[in-house]
Parts: structure tokens; sequence; C-alpha cells
């Protein structure tokens, strides 16, 4: 078989689409519990700032299922430590630390979705 070598099209990822059940309580949850900014927001989507060129994207689900059998995408934090422990005082349920490369948790949003938070 050979080897046909494809010219790359692509240039980034745009979004990420994270299912909620409602989208009203996930943006004041994701806005109250990170302090992440709103880009925009429409009666069934919202985009959530993290930094200038980066943030993702809240989607209302009419037939909501929470991803929690794996992560979607994680968070990259300096402190994983204090991070995780500035959740659990907010109430957010977390995992506990996995040290290894990177040290990492798990925490669950208030759909059930689980995130990693991990540590670079």
């Amino acid at each position: 078989m050979s080897e046909q070598v494809v010219e790359r099209f692509v240039d980034r990822i745009d979004a990420v689409f994270l299912p909620v059940r409602d989208l009203q309580e996930s943006l004041e949850w994701y806005q109250k519990v990170f302090g992440f900014g709103l880009r925009w927001s429409n009666e069934r989507m919202a985009g959530l700032a993290i930094s200038p060129n980066c943030g993702f994207h809240l989607v209302q689900i009419p037939d909501f299922e929470p991803i929690n059998k794996y992560t979607p995408f994680n968070f990259v934090v300096k402190n994983a430590d204090e991070v995780r422990a500035s959740l659990g005082q907010l109430g957010v349920e977390v995992s506990e630390i996995r040290n290894g490369e990177p040290r990492r948790f798990d925490l669950t949003d208030n759909n059930g979705n689980m995130i990693s938070v991990i540590q670079i």
C-alpha cells in the first residue's frame, strides 16, 4: 500500500462545544466559578473567553446527556493543588490529584460534564 502525502489545509480548531442542559444556568456557573468572560450568546449557544485567543462554547441540547465517561478537553493551570482547593471551597465536585505528567484532576460541572484540569 503506497502512502499518499496530503497537504495540510486546516489551520486550527476554532471552537470546542460543550453540551449543557440549560444555557443561562451554565453561563452563570462558568462565569461564577471560573470568571470566564462572555464573548457572544444567542438563545441556544454562548462563547466564553478564557484568554484573548482561547475559549470554548456552551450549547444547549434538547436531549442532553452529560459527558461523564471521558473529558472532552483540559483546562491548563499553573498550580493544580491551589485550583482544586479553590474549586472544592466553591462546592465543585473534584477528583483526587493524579500525579504524573501532567499532574491533573477532574471536575464535574453543574451539568454533570467531566473536565480535566492539568498543571503545566
